[in-house]
């Protein structure tokens, strides 16, 4: 791992398809060697869809791991380690398990059910949860990487049900959720943020401790609060402080492209962040835009110089898949090759 005394210079690998990219895998290996990137961040898949061989688990193997018979986290950990330290990257949305355990899913502030989430009682202290805790523990204990990311843990308009709705009503006192003056759920209300991040909160403790059992690191995906950098994303119930008392680092998502703001607003982002110090911090760049393309070459630099000039120069560069050959050029730039 980059120690906390060395800037991260990560790149999520991505591809369209994890049995046709094995060549662009290779080909990956050769570009990251050559440049200064010290983590590469490999994607394990989903609890309903792995890209590797979770023993006992078959029947959760995507179809590219059960058609080629190919463990793409292992084959893939191998092939970067020799030149990074790796992060597996765990996506917590579930349609197959939601498909086969309708009641699992998460419910909206409208009454919709989720094709995504399971509810955050379900994931806290349900059968979801446990399993996914499963699949945390064989990761760590059996693959070649050095930290997992947590990624998608994020409610907002979601996360409603009944189950939820107790759980809300024991930890704030009240009998009911928050309304508006129509009657629909309050979401913004502060008071659901706060219980969702305890809850969130308790997960992560859990999934803390068996990540450290095998001396490795836990990540874990947040967004940011636009315009409100203060609010700490506690509306999807990622209080960064609390998700900080058991995170080991959180990565935050500057998908400014999709957002609307300009990329020299990373610098602002990272000046807010200083508090909780360059060991804790990982700044991701998205590369994707509204307009359904990548952001520029330009885009990219403007938003690398000015998390580097700031107190946060750890960078998270992603996916690989939207990274032009102009792109690679400004990482080449501002990182330097070995």
């Amino acid at each position: 791992m980059p120690s906390p005394l060395t800037p991260v210079r990560a790149v999520r690998i991505d591809f369209a398809s994890f049995k046709e990219g094995r060549a662009d895998a290779q080909a990956l290996v050769q570009r990251i060697s050559g440049i200064n990137v010290n983590l590469v961040a490999l994607g394990a898949g989903r609890l309903d869809w792995n890209y590797f061989k979770w023993e006992g688990h078959e029947d959760l193997w995507s179809s590219d791991v059960r058609e080629t018979g190919i463990d793409f986290l292992a084959e893939d950990a191998t092939r970067f380690h020799p030149w990074a330290s790796v992060s597996t990257v765990v996506d917590v949305f579930a349609p197959r398990y939601i498909t086969e355990h309708p009641h699992a899913a998460a419910v909206s502030w409208l009454g919709q059910r989720s094709e995504h989430l399971v509810s955050t009682t379900e994931l806290v202290q349900g059968e979801f949860g446990s399993l996914l805790l499963h699949m945390l523990d064989y990761i760590a204990a059996h693959y070649p990487v050095d930290s997992i990311s947590l990624t998608e843990l994020s409610y907002y308009t979601e996360g409603y049900g009944d189950d939820d709705k107790a759980a809300y009503m024991a930890y704030t006192g009240r009998t009911d959720w928050p309304r508006n003056p129509i009657g629909l759920v309050n979401i913004d209300d502060p008071s659901i943020g706060r219980w969702r991040s305890y809850e969130i909160g308790r997960f992560l403790e859990r999934a803390a401790a068996v990540v450290h059992r095998y001396h490795k690191e836990l990540y874990v995906d947040v967004d940011v609060s636009w315009g409100h950098l203060s609010r700490e994303s506690v509306e999807k119930g990622q209080d960064y402080g609390t998700l900080l008392q058991y995170a080991d680092r959180l990565g935050i998502w500057d998908y400014f492209g999709l957002s609307g703001y300009p990329p020299d607003y990373t610098g602002e982002i990272a000046r807010y962040l200083k508090k909780y110090g360059a060991a804790r911090i990982i700044i991701s760049v998205g590369l994707w835009s509204q307009r359904g393309t990548a952001i520029s070459p330009d885009a990219l630099r403007r938003a690398m110089q000015a998390a580097l000039k700031s107190d946060i120069p750890n960078l998270w560069i992603t996916p690989s898949l939207l990274l032009s050959e102009e792109h690679w050029q400004v990482i080449t730039d501002l990182w330097g090759r070995r």
